[in-house]
């Protein structure tokens, strides 16, 4: 009886080493070093953009075991630190908000040291502004309109770029020439089309949705451009107005200019079989005022049937469009005589 005793005693001795040795290996407080990835993100519902976006942090974790496989576990896929929204530099302490997450709070262990231990953050703040679509089809000459759909798109830009913008913005959607040149005529195409931004929003921070629209065009003819060196001013006005006034353009020509038309059109132009006129439209009352300058109405080809088709004209310097004038009365004697 006495020996079944010791035998027991003994096993019981063995379980009780077992299960202190157990809960010490469990609960003796170690280091260990992990690399984590911290996520920066705004608060839910805000579209502020933070950078960097991201940063890998090393991270001495303090604790029993099973706190620190806990630790381990939570930063697997990184962590994810809110960050306030206003705009400018935000200084972030590391270890004192990474200590606050729920996902290492609950492990128990504690942070012994970090590298680096702050961060600084860009935040800017952004905004929502509907912008209407315009499309732009080169090389082309389109019959009817031209439907875009969605007609708008919603960007997100930084609010300090928003108040240096005008109250409207518009977008481009455009096909690149090499497409257009190879679509059929005469039938309606649909075609998805990638939306430009203008030059001040051409920035990595803003964000448009939807990227691309659908455009629904029909195609007349393909166009053409040509450089004409000089481009001769002609005036048009009631006849019966120049019996009362004499007019000197003290520049005929507008130099350097670039004429875009039906393709056909700009052949006859370059093998000299059509001329481009660069037409004023003078009303009686600019001849009874005496106007010094007006702009240029519109640019014709004139054939060689004398029909005049017009055409887009650009230059350089769009000032070149408008035309100095010298216009004075005549006196009914010099008329008569």
């Amino acid at each position: 009886m006495k020996r079944s005793e010791n035998t027991l005693t003994y096993v019981f001795v063995i379980v009780l080493t077992f299960m202190i040795w157990f809960w010490a290996a469990g609960n003796t407080k170690t280091d260990t070093v992990l690399d984590v990835v911290i996520n920066f993100s705004p608060p839910e519902g805000s579209s502020s953009i933070i950078s960097p976006p991201w940063k890998t942090v090393t991270i001495t974790f303090h604790g029993p075991q099973s706190g620190l496989k806990s630790a381990k576990e939570a930063c697997n896929g990184g962590l994810t630190l809110t960050v306030p929204t206003t705009s400018g530099t935000s200084v972030i302490d590391l270890a004192t908000r990474v200590a606050e997450l729920d996902a290492i709070r609950s492990t128990g262990v504690d942070i012994s040291d970090i590298d680096p231990k702050t961060i600084d953050l860009q935040v800017k703040t952004m905004v929502s502004v509907v912008a209407s679509v315009v499309p732009v089809l080169n090389g082309v000459q389109i019959r009817g309109d031209i439907t875009v759909n969605p007609a708008t798109v919603t960007l997100l830009i930084p609010s300090s770029i928003r108040d240096t913008l005008p109250e409207v913005i518009k977008v481009m959607a455009t096909i690149t020439p090499s497409e257009m040149a190879i679509l059929p005529h005469g039938v309606v195409q649909k075609r998805s089309a990638g939306v430009q931004l203008p030059v001040p929003l051409n920035l990595p921070d803003v964000i448009v949705d939807p990227s691309a629209v659908l455009l629904s065009f029909t195609i007349e003819s393909n166009t053409a451009k040509t450089d004409i060196a000089q481009v001769r001013v002609l005036l048009a006005g009631p006849a019966e107005d120049y019996s009362g006034y004499s007019i000197e353009l003290p520049r005929k020509f507008i130099s350097n200019v670039t004429i875009e038309a039906d393709a056909e059109l700009i052949e006859q132009i370059e093998s000299g079989k059509a001329t481009v006129f660069a037409i004023v439209r003078l009303a009686s009352r600019d001849m009874e005022l005496g106007i010094d300058q007006k702009t240029v109405t519109s640019f014709l080809a004139i054939t060689e049937d004398g029909i005049g088709h017009e055409v887009k004209a650009t230059v350089e310097d769009p000032s070149l469009f408008d035309i100095e004038l010298e216009i004075k009365p005549v006196d009914a004697k010099e008329v008569i005589e």
